[in-house]
């Protein structure tokens, strides 16, 4: 038996065990671990929506995209399978925008509070599932295991390697949580007028910097925040219950957004420069048309039934895996012109996936950590 089976028959021991000692008189256990707590009632219905939409959206968007092909003369096709894709992208600034209305919404942790509940509950994941492409890439051990790991270290704090391009958006929400805390100060003291404007301005400036250079008119000026932190601070925006007063005015520019990206997609060679930037205006329009779509309808919205709620719980794990998945789909299984049933599989056999690694291997080193944590909290008390 390899070193790789001994490990994975370790971490199924280990979690095995620390499972049975968690479930112990818990009748519930099991469907806790699989669902989460159905009776929390602190659960966002609407957000729960939007997080589902994100993730099927961006399994989608990697199935039809580079796979099927499309005659050249067959311009109706593409421009329908182009547009497609397109406003699936929306997921990237969803994910975001979602991110965002959660962590700057929340009452105030202590920032080492804050910061551990992130690295405990995000990084923890990130790294044991980025374990996953480091042994897919199958280059970086085999000069020795510790070489390997430095190298695997060393390419992992550079950026997404080779084979986790998908993973670029965790990295921008990793280093939006830095500064979440402050920020989330910093927005609560912004009065509904304040708040608007704060709106206002981050569309006007990724406007200015995604379009003018279109028509041949790059301008030096920016905002002080970058493109994704502007999404990420629209997130609480339209979240909080001011925003709702001007529903049916995003409602429309998102529509006109969807519209746009049709008509960009058929007119514009560089279509994808302009729709899909960092940032990019019709984006954040469509996403805060959907946010403010759902909100409004919150209440009316069926409550998430057992599919949807593990795809919810575990959907920043299936984000994490589908990507593993979708290769072994395309190549292996031969679906890579299939893209409707590749969705399918990928979805089915990525949850199927990010529970079993989450409870087992993700759950073991979680369960670690907690340990020194533990010793370091009893020890300042």
């Amino acid at each position: 038996m390899g070193k790789l089976q001994l490990m994975i028959l370790f971490f199924i021991a280990f979690s095995l065990c620390l499972h049975i000692k968690k479930g112990r008189g818990d009748k519930a256990y099991l469907k806790k671990l699989i669902m989460g707590n159905v009776n929390s009632k602190n659960r966002i219905v609407y957000l729960d929506y939007i997080r589902l939409i994100a993730t099927l959206f961006v399994l989608l968007v990697h199935c039809l995209d580079g796979t099927g092909t499309i005659s050249p003369t067959d311009r109706t096709a593409f421009i329908v399978r182009q547009s497609l894709i397109s406003i699936l992208f929306v997921c990237n600034t969803l994910f975001i925008m979602n991110s965002g209305a959660l962590i700057l919404n929340q009452t105030a942790d202590s920032l080492k509070t804050f910061y551990y509940k992130r690295f405990f509950h995000v990084a923890i994941p990130f790294f044991c599932y980025y374990g996953i492409y480091i042994l897919l890439a199958s280059r970086y051990f085999t000069s020795g295991f510790f070489k390997g790991l430095l190298h695997a270290a060393r390419d992992m704090a550079a950026g997404p390697i080779d084979w986790t391009p998908h993973l670029w958006v965790i990295y921008v929400i990793l280093s939006l949580y830095i500064l979440a805390p402050f920020f989330s100060i910093l927005l609560k003291h912004l009065s509904p007028a304040m708040l608007h404007g704060l709106a206002v301005l981050i569309l006007l400036f990724q406007c200015v910097a995604v379009y003018l250079p279109v028509f041949g008119l790059p301008v030096n000026v920016q905002l002080m925040i970058s493109p994704w932190l502007g999404v990420f601070l629209l997130g609480y925006y339209f979240s909080h219950p001011v925003s709702l007063s001007r529903r049916r005015l995003y409602g429309i520019l998102g529509l006109v957004s969807l519209a746009g990206t049709v008509l960009c997609v058929a007119y514009r060679q560089d279509y994808s420069a302009i729709l899909l930037a960092e940032g990019a205006p019709m984006m954040i329009l469509i996403a805060g048309a959907i946010f403010l779509l759902l909100r409004s309808i919150e209440t009316i919205l069926p409550k998430p039934k057992t599919l949807m709620r593990i795809v919810v719980r575990y959907s920043y794990s299936i984000l994490l895996v589908h990507w593993a998945v979708l290769y072994f789909v395309r190549e292996p299984m031969g679906m890579g012109q299939n893209p409707w049933l590749a969705f399918v599989l990928v979805l089915v056999f990525s949850t199927a996936a990010a529970i079993l690694f989450d409870q087992t291997v993700v759950f073991c080193i979680q369960s670690l950590v907690k340990i020194p944590a533990r010793l370091l909290r009893n020890k300042n008390t």
